[in-house]
């Protein structure tokens, strides 16, 4: 059964935080109405503007909360993530369990070890 650390984990490993910062990006670059009696500065407009916006920094904290959380896990557990949680390549845990030279329970028991580490740390209540 999927919970939102899955979803959140298939996220980050299918692109799909990254998409999300770079639209929100992109739809914060669409003109708005100017003010012609006020001087422009783009540049410096645009960074205060995505500093600002909740969504884009909702997005980043996300990738960001998840780039930290990895660097707690050993390179096994990373490559675990990585197998089982990108979308684009569809992995099942047969394949993922023999890329490994595991057994498919001990791929899932390793899971279930990270998400009780995920869940246990500081990163958990921002998940998602």
């Amino acid at each position: 059964m999927a919970d939102r650390i899955d979803k959140y984990f298939s996220d980050y490993y299918s692109g799909v935080i990254d998409m999300q910062i770079k639209l929100r990006k992109d739809e914060l670059k669409l003109p708005v109405i100017i003010d012609e009696n006020k001087r422009s500065f783009p540049l410096e407009n645009n960074m205060i503007i995505e500093e600002s916006d909740y969504t884009l920094q909702s997005f980043i904290r996300d990738k960001e909360f998840m780039d930290s959380f990895l660097k707690m896990l050993i390179d096994e557990e990373r490559a675990l993530l990585a197998l089982r949680y990108d979308r684009r390549r569809k992995r099942s845990w047969v394949q993922v369990a023999k890329m490994l030279n595991k057994s498919e329970r001990q791929c899932y028991r390793d899971l279930d070890k990270i998400k009780d580490t995920y869940r246990n740390s500081l990163f958990y209540g921002d998940c998602g």
